[in-house]
């Protein structure tokens, strides 16, 4: 390993990316909108003291508690958790195989190796999964030499658990560090196992292309970036969260229909909806979710797609082009800017 591995290599802030010439994604089928569903499992990967962690994880769960200064488990909180995997997966796989919706499963490993027998009805189920990482946790304060090496485990266990080598093919990290997307990207380059896109970006609603986290001349990476407006993550939120699962509803149909009258004037976007089991799966949300899909399905020239499909469907229609990369803006530095009077 080098320094240069661990150095954080930074672009330059981008405040217009596509301007008012947005480009049109020609998606499949004349598609005005592409909706893409993201289940994350991380039941069992979350923090817990048998995994050596200082405390128990006591976000986004239905009774919230504040987590001890000292080493304790909480048995409340890890049913929570628990339920999700119970309950809330198979209820997510009904209702995606009862109308037939593609989707992405974006697996922190630690939680399969703890439940693979929903490895196979996963993959059965047709969906594609992605990698967030090997434990659900802030690599904001993950020394940068773990988590390099859990980024290596995460994709041996995730392809040891599926038998595929050729998978990931794509990352969310969603709770990343400065470095977390230039490692997985040197992983990928090391291995020699091709990384189609990252979704580890907030800053628009159709994909786009920044410069290689890795430095390779002429190539990219694919950022496919998602929304937390559309999680189900706001149930459990303080202060903007969804009262009830109707609202939730609501506010997933607005944008959706916000979102596909911009296509229908020829500025078409993508939506994603981020999902957890643990959340989503209880019986008046899944209902409420399930409505959605129905609304989205009565629309004949809306596209839902896998992130990998997405990422083959905009890399083959617009190449990487460095001039036109995100991230490639030159910014005066402070006090170069000549203000008038």
């Amino acid at each position: 390993m080098t320094n240069d591995r661990y150095t954080e290599d930074w672009l330059e802030r981008e405040f217009v990316g596509y301007g008012f010439d947005q480009p049109d994604p020609k998606w499949p089928g004349g598609g005005k909108i592409c909706v893409s569903f993201v289940v994350q499992y991380y039941m069992g990967a979350e923090l817990n003291i048998l995994e050596g962690d200082p405390t128990f994880c006591s976000e986004y769960v239905e009774i919230p508690a504040r987590a001890p200064p000292t080493a304790m488990r909480s048995e409340a909180n890890e049913m929570m958790y628990e339920y999700g995997a119970r309950e809330g997966v198979p209820r997510l796989l009904d209702i995606f195989n009862k109308y037939k919706v593609p989707v992405t499963w974006n697996i922190f490993t630690r939680a399969l190796e703890k439940a693979p027998y929903w490895v196979r009805p996963i993959l059965d189920s047709g969906a594609e999964l992605s990698c967030g990482g090997h434990r659900y946790r802030d690599n904001f304060y993950v020394h940068p030499e773990e988590e390099d090496k859990l980024i290596g485990k995460s994709i041996d266990v995730l392809q040891e658990l599926t038998g595929d080598k050729t998978i990931p093919k794509g990352w969310l990290v969603e709770r990343r560090s400065n470095l977390s997307t230039k490692l997985y990207s040197l992983t990928h380059k090391e291995r020699g196992l091709p990384l189609l896109y990252s979704s580890d970006s907030c800053a628009d609603d159709v994909p786009f292309w920044i410069p290689s986290p890795t430095k390779e001349e002429n190539r990219g990476l694919l950022m496919i970036p998602f929304s937390y407006d559309c999680s189900d993550l706001r149930f459990k939120m303080k202060g903007s969260g969804f009262a009830s699962p109707k609202d939730y509803f609501l506010h997933l149909k607005d944008t959706f229909d916000c979102l596909y009258e911009e296509g229908e004037a020829g500025e078409a976007k993508m939506m994603t909806v981020l999902l957890h089991p643990h959340i989503i799966g209880r019986p008046n949300r899944a209902f409420w979710l399930e409505e959605f899909i129905k609304y989205v399905q009565s629309k004949p020239d809306a596209w839902v797609a896998r992130r990998q499909d997405i990422a083959e469907h905009w890399i083959k229609t617009f190449p990487y082009d460095s001039k036109t990369a995100f991230g490639q803006t030159k910014v005066p530095e402070c006090g170069q800017i000549s203000i008038p009077m």
